[in-house]
């Protein structure tokens, strides 16, 4: 049928169904319809006819009929609402209707066979047509809550995992679920995540083509998103580890190529983040040679993409970086936890200096970053007159844009994993680089800040929205997504600070710094959000931060008067104490502590104020 003939017929029935009268008479019109039609045939002009020509109400009453003409299937009437539901689900206006996105039971049915009586071919079809109606769902905000809160996702699971017809259509599916609302995917049955992963991981062990690495991106992808949480200082185990860990080692081993390595230091990188590194160890074999061969690949990628290139070469490779980057903190709290490790003394010294090697090509690049976006006197070295070579020219927005990059934020992030558990390798670099350090957590911090003010402006405003019978969801959501778009540097930092401020050139080069108002500031910010319980890791920063203020009154006790901060905080310790809630053991004891270290140091007019708050 020509296209021509085809525009007849649409029209001709269009104007028919408008004038038919009966349920009937609909019927046979669209039976002529989805003969001589294809949905994927249609255009945006013609659907919205027909959807205005039937709408909703008729489909659903063909759901939900069980009397079909003699002599058709009993399916014939779902099978028709299908159809026109998969035509509907090709039109973005209404791939978010209430109508469609109440078919989600119907459409996991389909796709869970439950048309017994029709045949393979026809089922076949009825299947392809949920398919298409629930990748319309998936396209929007409404479509994935619907999907998640409908079973939907057990469904894609158990047909994925059953190899179903269309199971790689619902691998398909679950990705797009995952990369869009990531663990909130699993929440109805967090078992369904363990199936998939169980057939990947099988799949991705035995494959021996090209497939591997495409099984290799879908679960780099599925554990970004997994629902599961760090389990890294615990024995957890999912069903899946054990057999990924053996086929990621036996991969570790091969001779890879370049874009091949890095897909697997990624995978590498995402379980790490997931387990701890201790899956490595998990492998029956050569327990001790894949950890080595795994942290020694990762320094030698952060060697090669930092060390002799230009600032547009490193950020071409930031994501291979961050992932190194991951697998080399997780190494450092692997050995630090105080696990036992199948090493001997020899192999524990080389998996040192190549974290040294790759450690110190992260300090260099760092001081690139400085002296080339505008910075340089943040890292000049009194003692030295050596000339910084401009390579390249860029405005102060564009040095700006470097300086907030992911990547910066990655390596300050893994350079302070490093700063909080080796104290002597590499402190002259370390100590050199603070000032530079410093800069970024202080515009890190008005960030969040400004983050801060925004999100009680949003919920001010949700109080309105709420008070106006207006959309109060979406603006939480909104001022919920801009604070947690923000990266708390300073949080990496502040645990080797604790150290350095003991240090008399790094504790100077730190105050010089400004190192005692940005704390202040700081402390301020965290002790709101642990007041408010927005977030989980105040409490601990909160107390490393107690640690270095006293770190610095034992170190430089005169500056309890000379410094503002200190008198706030005085003010701050004597004044709320006694509102600490009674299971904040720890973070009671450092703001004691931290109060009597200040009372201590304080000066006679100090004390006359400290009576009269007393009183």
């Amino acid at each position: 049928m020509d296209e021509k003939k085809e525009g007849s017929v649409l029209l001709h029935c269009l104007k028919t169904l408008k004038t038919a009268k009966s349920d009937t008479e609909i019927f046979a019109l669209l039976l002529l319809v989805t003969k001589a039609l294809q949905a994927e045939k249609l255009d945006s002009t013609d659907r919205k006819r027909l959807f205005e020509a039937i709408g909703f109400d008729f489909i659903d009453r063909l759901i939900i009929s069980d009397e079909v003409p003699e002599g058709c299937p009993d399916y014939t009437y779902k099978a028709l609402a299908l159809t026109l539901l998969a035509c509907y689900s090709t039109e973005p206006q209404l791939q978010s209707h209430s109508s469609m996105l109440s078919k989600v039971s119907f459409l996991n049915e389909i796709i869970l066979g439950n048309f017994c009586s029709a045949a393979e071919v026809e089922s076949q079809k009825l299947v392809d047509e949920a398919y298409q109606c629930l990748f319309g769902l998936a396209s929007t905000d409404a479509g994935w809550n619907h999907l998640i809160n409908g079973r939907t996702v057990s469904v894609l699971s158990q047909a994925f995992s059953n190899s179903s017809y269309g199971h790689d259509r619902s691998l398909q599916l679950l990705l797009t679920l995952v990369s869009a609302c990531g663990p909130a995917t699993w929440c109805k049955k967090p078992e369904d995540e363990n199936m998939v992963l169980n057939k990947l991981a099988t799949e991705f062990s035995v494959d021996k083509t090209k497939r591997k690495f495409e099984l290799l991106e879908i679960l780099v992808i599925l554990l970004l998103g997994s629902a599961h949480k760090s389990q890294a200082d615990s024995d957890y185990s999912p069903p899946w580890l054990s057999t990924l860990s053996e086929a990621l080692a036996e991969l570790l081993k091969n001779k890879l190529g370049g874009q091949q390595r890095e897909q697997v230091l990624k995978l590498c990188s995402v379980l790490t983040e997931l387990v701890g590194i201790g899956w490595t160890i998990n492998a029956p074999q050569d327990q001790a040679k894949i950890l080595l061969l795994l942290v020694h690949l990762s320094a030698i990628e952060v060697r090669m993409n930092l060390e002799d290139c230009d600032l547009k070469q490193v950020e071409a490779k930031a994501s291979l970086l961050c992932s190194c980057y991951s697998i080399l903190e997780g190494a450092i709290h692997y050995m630090v936890d105080g696990l036992s490790l199948p090493l001997t003394a020899t192999q524990i010294g080389q998996l040192h200096s190549a974290m040294l090697g790759a450690f110190s090509a992260v300090i260099v690049y760092l001081d690139k970053l400085a002296r080339e976006t505008g910075m340089a006197d943040l890292v000049a070295d009194d003692s030295s007159n050596m000339e910084l070579e401009i390579t390249e020219y860029r405005t102060d927005e564009e040095n700006k844009k470097y300086r907030s990059s992911l990547l910066v934020h990655a390596s300050v992030r893994v350079l302070g994993a490093w700063m909080a558990e080796e104290t002597l390798a590499l402190r002259q670099d370390v100590v050199q680089l603070l000032p530079f350090l410093l800069q970024l957590c202080q515009d890190s911090c008005k960030q969040l800040l400004d983050a801060e003010t925004r999100k009680d402006e949003g919920d001010a405003d949700c109080e309105e929205a709420a008070d106006g019978n207006t959309d109060e969801s979406n603006a939480r959501m909104h001022a919920s997504k801009e604070t947690a778009d923000v990266f708390d540097l300073m949080r990496f930092l502040v645990p080797g600070l604790c150290h350095l401020v003991t240090d008399d050139k790094a504790r100077h080069k730190l105050l010089n710094s400004q190192l005692v108002p940005l704390l202040g500031q700081y402390f301020r910010y965290h002790w709101r959000q642990c007041s408010s319980q927005r977030c989980a890791d105040s409490k601990v920063t909160l107390v490393t931060t107690c640690a270095i203020f006293q770190n610095l009154i034992l170190t430089e006790p005169k500056l309890v008067s000379e410094e503002d901060v200190f008198k706030e905080l005085l003010c701050f310790c004597l004044s709320t104490f006694h509102t600490i809630d009674e299971d904040d053991v720890i973070i009671a004891s450092n703001v004691l502590v931290l109060g009597l270290f200040l009372v201590r140091n304080s000066t006679p007019e100090q004390g006359k104020f400290i009576k009269i708050l007393r009183y």
